[in-house]
């Protein structure tokens, strides 16, 4: 049991560029069993579980919570660290934070990477899940970004599962194709969709942040110099059967530069195989497009074109694409669909709330009209406040947050 009882909150109280940044809180005091049993597993979540166990250092668990205004990012949840878990905590004020800990290793992520781990945290639990599958999200931070990309210090992690059959044992954290998720198979040139880059924080450059506010809070908040997008894992089942699940990660090749994980809160749970299903119809609907799979909903951001100024739809293309969002609500009756309007930042802010929430309403009258029940959608609009991307015409989207 953990009993270290140091709780540290740290906000950032600044304001550079219009940018409130604040954010990024860690909480040591709980154990490893309350951990799991009250923050990782969802409330509603009927799988049994128990015998949970951690081995590492105690300052590499513990809870966190992150509020973002411009990044899409976990907002709750537990971390596993190589190193100190507080040394997350932004800003990103030197790329090379590293904090040795217990010189302890992991057989199973040693054999991933093919050489000599350190520095190990491990959680490991048993649960009997009463549905056909199971799944969580989670994504993956690292100082080892960019600098020792191929550089034989592949820092990694890994979620076992494995039932009473131990043949049957198999890594979760992988991408398409069977890749494990680590820093030299994630990074700005390898599977780069999945890869968000954090630059160092530099306060004295208002311009540069008040062009690229995503990047001024991401900096501010985080300490790790890269990230994956969230990310999802899971696997079928067999309802009623007892299953093991390892969450370990480890340095590789040396024991500086901390990397960490990062599990929502709320997202370990049981379910039908028909939500995972679901993401796999979004993607074969809209491919690349589809943003990230939060467990119970799928994000996607389509560029849906208007008459300038107007809320009118236009554009055969448009109507091809929410042509398809109809296909995947057809898909699967249960399912439901917030639709957000946002807009570049040309023009007057309220202004551009304004448009932001007629559009997607328009949108949404556009679905009902083809035969989707009302009772399943709602609409918001937010203006510019959430731009995506420097090019402005990324930002003037449609963002369609399927929820099951």
């Amino acid at each position: 049991m953990i009993k270290n009882r140091l709780l540290v909150f740290i906000v950032l109280n600044l304001n550079v560029a219009g940018i409130s940044l604040a954010q990024l809180s860690i909480d040591t005091t709980l154990s490893a069993g309350d951990m799991v049993k009250t923050v990782f597993a969802a409330s509603d979540n009927d799988s049994k579980i128990e015998n949970v166990k951690y081995k590492g250092y105690k300052k590499s668990i513990g809870i966190f919570k992150c509020s973002m205004v411009y990044n899409k990012v976990i907002s709750k949840g537990l971390i596993l660290s190589t190193g100190n878990v507080f040394d997350a905590i932004g800003p990103n004020n030197t790329p090379d934070k590293s904090s040795k800990t217990l010189n302890n290793t992991d057989v199973s992520l040693s054999a991933i990477a093919k050489g000599p781990s350190y520095d190990a945290a491990v959680l490991e639990f048993d649960f009997i899940p009463s549905d056909d599958s199971i799944a969580f999200n989670f994504f993956f931070g690292s100082e080892e970004y960019p600098e020792y990309v191929s550089k034989n210090v592949n820092d990694i992690f890994g979620f076992f599962l494995s039932s009473e059959d131990p043949s049957g044992k198999r890594n979760l954290a992988m991408l398409e194709r069977h890749i494990p998720i680590t820093v030299d198979n994630i990074n700005s040139t390898v599977n780069k969709k999945y890869f968000i880059r954090n630059y160092l924080w530099d306060p004295a450059n208002v311009a540069k942040w008040e062009n690229n506010k995503p990047g001024g809070e991401l900096a501010s908040t985080f300490q790790f110099d890269g990230f994956t997008v969230v990310l999802h894992a899971g696997a079928k089942v067999v309802p009623g059967k007892k299953y093991h699940i390892k969450i370990a990660i480890a340095d590789v090749g040396d024991r500086l530069y901390d990397s960490a994980i990062f599990l929502e809160a709320g997202s370990f749970k049981s379910m039908s195989s028909k939500t995972i299903s679901f993401e796999q119809w979004a993607k074969k609907e809209f491919g690349d497009k589809v943003m990230n799979d939060l467990g119970n909903s799928v994000s996607i951001n389509l560029n849906i074109n208007f008459e300038t100024g107007s809320s009118k739809i236009e554009g055969a293309d448009s109507f091809t694409q929410l042509n398809k969002v109809l296909n995947l609500l057809n898909k699967d009756p249960k399912i439901k669909v917030e639709i957000n309007g946002h807009t570049d930042n040309n023009g007057a802010k309220e202004d551009n709330k304004i448009l932001s929430v007629d559009r997607a309403k328009n949108v949404m009258d556009y679905l009902i009209s083809k035969g989707i029940k009302a009772a399943r959608l709602t609409h918001n609009g937010f203006g510019d406040t959430k731009p995506i991307s420097d090019n402005k015409a990324l930002n003037r989207r449609v963002e369609f947050v399927f929820v099951r």
